[in-house]
């Protein structure tokens, strides 16, 4: 990997912010550690080692997308600007959001048979690419024992209880017991000022509007989410879902599960999964795809805006007060708690999967789910095991 630079960080125009983001809406398969390294080598030149290393440290501990968050955080810091991080959002996301969007209105049409092989084997291949996620998102969150005791009890509560009112306990419980765990060394020491990365987008009204309009729109939409009409139940859900993920994209496929089972099949929701784990860009475009698939043009926009609006409220709402606040033990502790409780959502979601894919037969689901594990481990490219799988599907049928 080429090292960037280490001076201080370069200040961007829109037209370089463009120049350098256009590509990644294309090239950035992998998920969201992939997502980073190759955001990482399109701005060497422009952000030093140190601020682009604390920046992703920001957005992993922030609820929301980290690879997404991490694009409009480098983006609005480099511009000095909101639309910056809006611009580096949109050339991020919106290749593969709107190829999702056109997919969610076409393929639950399409009644042709081999099409429908071929999706049921990217599911089944998509079982591999799962456990390669939890996997890699417990090594980070897991760091003592009683981060495990939390990851294993989440996935076995919500294997047996899958509902988002049990998800929202689990992720209470889990921040509350680690703070408590945590509070004989959980003593409020800050960073020295010295050690700290000034920030270049540094506006303290925005964080203020920022965090005081998600405060009365996580609460609004927590209960509007309760109402039993689809446009404001979808999105409503999926704000609160975007509001509470913490650990990486996967963690949203069992919250978005549990929340949507109202209008959403386990059949349809795990071939949105597969056809949005072959794309590049963020995994929170599944929801562009579910919006269509439930409701048409209007909401997948719809769908897409609200999926993704707590992650723009958090990092514009955070970044300019991290500087002082990122070394406070309580806040880390807490954030830790609700990050092993979400990767135990993973494991959950892990065994749902199986279970639906394996309700028509059990060799063909398990033989792809373990080839595309070793394909994985072999570093074979996530797109091509999802392909990969597809394909063995369509020729064990037609044997």
């Amino acid at each position: 990997m080429i090292p960037m630079d280490t001076c201080s960080s370069k200040q961007m125009n829109l037209k370089q912010l463009r120049d350098v983001m256009f590509p990644l809406g294309f090239i950035t398969y992998g998920g969201p550690l992939a997502h980073i390294n190759v955001l990482r080598e399109r701005f060497r030149d422009y952000t030093t080692e140190e601020e682009f290393q604390e920046l992703f440290a920001l957005c992993q501990t922030l609820p929301g997308p980290t690879s997404t968050q991490m694009v409009i955080a480098v983006g609005a810091n480099l511009t000095h600007s909101c639309l910056g991080g809006l611009v580096a959002f949109l050339y991020f996301s919106m290749p593969s959001a709107f190829v999702m969007m056109v997919l969610g209105l076409t393929v639950p049409n399409l009644s042709i048979p081999w099409i429908q092989l071929l999706i049921n084997g990217f599911k089944y291949a998509s079982i591999g690419v799962i456990i390669e996620a939890a996997y890699k998102l417990s090594n980070g969150a897991i760091k003592n024992k009683f981060h495990l005791f939390l990851w294993i009890a989440s996935a076995i509560v919500t294997t047996f209880f899958p509902t988002p009112s049990i998800a929202v306990l689990m992720i209470v419980i889990g921040a509350i017991a680690n703070y408590v765990s945590d509070r004989q060394i959980g003593q409020q020491l800050l960073i020295p000022q010295e050690e700290q990365v000034q920030h270049s987008f540094d506006s303290w009204l925005l964080g203020y509007r920022s965090l005081i309009g998600y405060g009365i729109a996580f609460v609004l939409f927590f209960f509007l989410s309760y109402i039993d009409w689809m446009p404001i139940a979808v999105c409503s859900n999926l704000f609160k879902t975007g509001s509470l993920v913490i650990g990486g994209g996967h963690v949203v496929l069992p919250m978005i599960q549990f929340s949507l089972s109202n209008y959403l099949t386990t059949e349809q929701f795990w071939n949105a999964f597969a056809l949005v784990s072959c794309m590049p860009g963020p995994m929170f475009n599944i929801a562009i795809y579910i919006g269509a698939l439930i409701g048409g043009i209007p909401m997948a926009i719809l769908a897409e805006i609200f999926m993704f609006l707590p992650g723009f409220f958090t990092i514009f709402g955070i970044l300019p007060y991290w500087k002082k606040y990122r070394g406070l033990r309580t806040i880390r502790a807490v954030l830790q708690g609700i990050a092993a409780v979400a990767v135990g959502f993973i494991l959950s979601a892990i065994v749902h999967l199986i279970i639906n894919s394996c309700s028509q037969g059990i060799v063909v689901p398990i033989g792809i789910g373990i080839l595309s594990c070793l394909c994985l481990y072999k570093s074979v490219p996530i797109p091509f095991v999802i392909i990969g799988g597809g394909f063995i599907n369509l020729l064990a049928q037609y044997k």
